[in-house]
């Protein structure tokens, strides 16, 4: 088991849905807590720190920075830098999502998710990792997605992005055997959080007659307990464990790519 308490984490997109529900389970526990925002949520994550730190007697600090803006997970990292505390856990959770076919979705937004779900993760990982080798510790949970495992019609770039952090995390993990430091993904399933209550997200997916539609408070503990099991990969739901990492594993690809198509498109 990894210890939690006394540590400090960097959580990013901390004001809502999974993040702020992790940010709440390491709370609980002891750990203390750098909690990165959009700057449009400053106002609610301060708010959410305050309450934190009045409930579970922990220290938090909250970092409105806009991880989108070329510059933006340096500057997130730096100003954590400049506490001079380390960052014992990195939680990667922002994330941007947008419905539609790729045609059609602009240019500059999907160049915007790319940006939040894979370059930041990107950054972040090789901006904080040296430290934690030289101290000989650390964790970091990158928060993937179960889209992360076959092509995702009508959001095919977050589906991608996915991929790309999850590819990234299992190899940095192999990277680093040996250093005291490990890398993992926790893979829900969709989630009922503001992620998939704009863009033209449709509020009925087919796949959600399967899968369902878990509370983020629900899924985040789930995936913190994996997290603390010191588990390198945790998709919750066995129903979603079985489509995903045993099921994949033989259904032809071509057929694969079809079932996801109709199983994501808007359902009445």
């Amino acid at each position: 088991m990894y210890t939690i308490a006394g540590r400090h984490v960097l959580i990013t997109g901390a004001a809502s849905g999974i993040g702020r529900a992790l940010s709440g389970c390491f709370a609980r526990e002891g750990a203390h807590l750098f909690l990165g925002a959009h700057p449009a949520e400053e106002a609610k994550i301060k708010t959410w720190a305050d309450e934190l730190s009045g409930r579970y007697g922990v220290k938090t600090w909250t970092f409105p920075v806009d991880l989108s803006h070329a510059d933006g997970p340096e500057t997130l990292y730096w100003q954590v830098n400049a506490l001079g505390l380390p960052t014992d856990v990195l939680v990667n959770n922002a994330g941007l999502i947008a419905y539609g076919n790729l045609h059609q979705i602009p240019l500059d937004r999907q160049e915007q998710i790319i940006r939040v779900n894979a370059l930041a993760y990107f950054k972040l990982m090789r901006l904080i990792l040296p430290d934690m080798i030289k101290r000989g510790q650390g964790r970091v949970l990158n928060v993937s997605s179960v889209s992360a495992f076959q092509p995702t019609a009508h959001h095919a770039v977050y589906g991608a992005t996915k991929a790309f952090v999850q590819s990234l995390s299992e190899a940095v993990n192999a990277e680093l055997a040996g250093t005291g430091v490990k890398v993992a993904t926790f893979n829900p399933s969709y989630t009922n959080t503001p992620l998939l209550k704009g863009e033209g997200f449709p509020k009925q997916l087919w796949w959600y007659a399967f899968s369902g539609l878990n509370s983020p408070e629900e899924v985040a503990e789930k995936g913190f307990q994996a997290f603390k099991a010191d588990k390198s990969f945790y998709i919750p739901g066995w129903h979603n464990w079985f489509v995903h990492a045993v099921l994949q594993r033989f259904v032809p690809r071509r057929l694969a790519v079809l079932i996801s198509a109709l199983v994501l498109k808007p359902r009445s």
